[in-house]
């Protein structure tokens, strides 16, 4: 019985392991997404939509969603959805689907741009959030951008109109220089330990440079804590503080059209466990009836 709990315990283990390393584990910027509620959280969805529709949509379908649900449950008029927040002759029932032919996307883009209905749901919000101002000027990358949430993406910034152009500070470039020279320093010391080099000495190279990538990267998470982590070079239509209140209504939005019954299903959850603890005390005074006579 204890081996077989002692397997069990491990399996779960290696399971979370697993599971951490599928996320991607750290990645900066990694700011704590705000949270809403309530109808400042309606008015945030509201205004996601809204940068959604004018700037993602072209590319990326939503088509688990109908105009009319995001119309009922965000409040917002229905003429108003289709003179604002539609652009090319759908019906209010129809589904957020664009015309975008799956073949010539793969052509221009690589791969065809995802329907993004469970993003939020797939990625979580807070990746989302950070992932989405997370882009950077890389002039090695086809299209000029890199991402250092996503590593290498395959996509434009699309949102560049409104947050501008920016780029990893000085600091940052110079501490990811010194981690990266540190990691040529273990791949060396590791070749030549495995053809009978100085054990002593390539595993004291070796120690010594994972202290020191270690180091270098809490400076790189300080940073990037403090909000040092990138610079802007040119200016969008948005100021900084600006574009991140925007994404969060964006994230907002997305995360809406992942599960859109959420709203409810939290504050229906709130009558189902006042039920069940009416009910364990209605129960708890009928265990008392039964049992008197006993005790």
């Amino acid at each position: 019985m204890k081996s077989l709990l002692k397997l069990s315990l491990i399996s779960m283990l290696a399971f979370s392991t697993t599971v951490l390393a599928a996320g991607g584990g750290a990645y900066l910027p990694n700011d704590k997404l705000p949270t809403y509620s309530g109808h400042k959280l309606t008015t945030s969805m509201q205004n996601g939509m809204q940068v959604y529709m004018n700037n993602c949509m072209g590319c990326h379908a939503l088509g688990f969603q109908r105009y009319n649900r995001a119309a009922k449950d965000l409040e917002i008029p229905e003429n108003l959805m289709v003179e604002n927040l539609m652009f090319t002759g759908e019906k209010i029932g129809d589904l957020m689907v664009n015309n975008m032919p799956a073949a010539s996307a793969e052509k221009w883009f690589g791969t065809a741009p995802p329907d993004l209905s469970l993003i939020a749901r797939a990625r979580k919000p807070q990746w989302l959030y950070n992932y989405l101002r997370a882009f950077y000027q890389d002039q090695s990358r086809p299209y000029g951008v890199n991402n250092s949430v996503f590593k290498d993406v395959g996509m434009p910034h699309a949102l560049e109109s409104m947050q501008g152009i920016q780029d990893k500070t000085e600091k940052v470039k110079g501490l990811e220089n010194d981690i990266d020279y540190a990691n040529g320093d273990i791949v060396t010391a590791r070749d030549k330990l495995s053809n009978g080099g100085n054990a002593s000495e390539l595993n004291k190279m070796i120690a010594d440079a994972e202290t020191l990538i270690h180091d270098k990267q809490e400076e790189i998470n300080a940073l990037a804590a403090e909000g040092k982590y990138f610079t802007l070079v040119k200016e969008g239509s948005m100021t900084p503080q600006e574009f991140d209140s925007a994404m969060i209504d964006l994230v907002n939005f997305l995360e809406y059209v992942g599960e859109p019954i959420k709203r409810e299903r939290k504050s229906l959850g709130i009558y189902v466990m006042m039920f069940i603890l009416f009910f364990i005390f209605v129960a708890y005074l009928l265990k008392k009836e039964y049992w008197k006579d006993i005790h």
